[in-house]
């Protein structure tokens, strides 16, 4: 819609169901938790991650944050109770061989045009290798979100530690779901 020239080789998925997928808590472990993330904005709160997240070196972190706010034109990602996961429409998938997930507390909270109108106090940024891999870690993060323990620990904005504590401890529900026999074997 922008105009913006992206190689379509980005979106290929080359491991497209071969390899195991990450969980979520070694993406946070590879991501960054930013404890005091200035802005009074959403387009600088935006401006503020984009500048601190690990990314590939040359990598147009501008064309990210227009391609941030062109989503958030569509829509915020302000899921509700404070927390959104700025994404692009498309997902991030850069050339990276891990994915991480950067975790970012607000210095203060904003106005981001939440579903509940609540203002923002964090933010969740996945950068992935695969959009499979964008596509589970995301389930996997909406899914943990829904747990008030986990809740709670950002709430509190818990040390890293205490955050993956909680994160694990739901992972180990995913890891039961996922060893069920598929119907019909």
């Amino acid at each position: 819609a922008r105009r913006i020239k992206v190689s379509a080789t980005l979106f290929e998925d080359t491991d497209l169901g071969s390899g195991p997928l990450p969980a979520l808590s070694t993406a946070l472990e590879a991501g960054a938790v930013i404890p005091k993330l200035p802005g009074k904005s959403k387009s600088e709160v935006l401006r503020a991650m984009v500048d601190q997240l690990a990314l590939p070196p040359n990598f147009d972190r501008e064309m990210l944050l227009q391609m941030l706010m062109a989503r958030e034109g569509l829509g915020s990602t302000g899921i509700g109770d404070g927390i959104a996961i700025p994404h692009v429409r498309n997902p991030v998938v850069l050339n990276v061989p891990n994915a991480s997930m950067t975790l970012c507390y607000l210095d203060q909270p904003i106005e981001f045009g939440s579903v509940d109108g609540k203002p923002v106090h964090t933010l969740f940024s996945l950068v992935s290798p695969t959009i499979r891999v964008h596509l589970h870690l995301l389930s996997r993060l909406s899914t943990a979100l829904l747990d008030s323990k986990v809740r709670t620990s950002i709430l509190r904005r818990d040390a890293r530690p205490e955050l993956l504590a909680e994160i694990r401890r739901v992972e180990m529900g995913f890891t039961r779901v996922d060893a069920r026999p598929e119907p019909g074997r």
